[in-house]
């Protein structure tokens, strides 16, 4: 027995849509939609009703197996590192210093063939 029904059926939809975005299932995003909004018992209305605001854009975004996460990576250490020496470095140790992380996570990089 399930003391929070709406916790329980939010988590079932929070599993299924992890399994539509991790299998690149994006088509099937507005039948998940339609799920989430006639299930009374879930919290997830407002989200899924942001999703179908774009959901053109979000079908593509889902479908698609490329992204930009390794760029996004790159911004997140740049912007790090700036707030990490604020107002005591110039702009070449700022750029050695990235240049470093860059090399630092290029040797941590797992391949496919290595993940095999």
């Amino acid at each position: 027995m399930t003391l929070c029904p709406e916790l329980a059926a939010t988590a079932v939809h929070v599993r299924s849509f992890a399994t539509l975005m991790n299998n690149c299932e994006g088509e099937r995003l507005p039948e998940w939609i339609r799920t989430v909004r006639d299930d009374e018992q879930c919290g997830l209305r407002t989200f899924a009703a942001g999703l179908e605001s774009d959901i053109d854009a979000v079908v593509f975004g889902m479908s698609n197996p490329w992204n930009s996460g390794p760029v996004e990576g790159r911004v997140n250490d740049l912007k790090a590192l700036k707030r990490g020496v604020f107002g005591r470095a110039g702009v070449p140790l700022l750029r050695k210093r990235l240049l470093l992380i860059a090399a630092d996570r290029r040797s941590h990089r797992v391949t496919t063939a290595a993940a095999r």
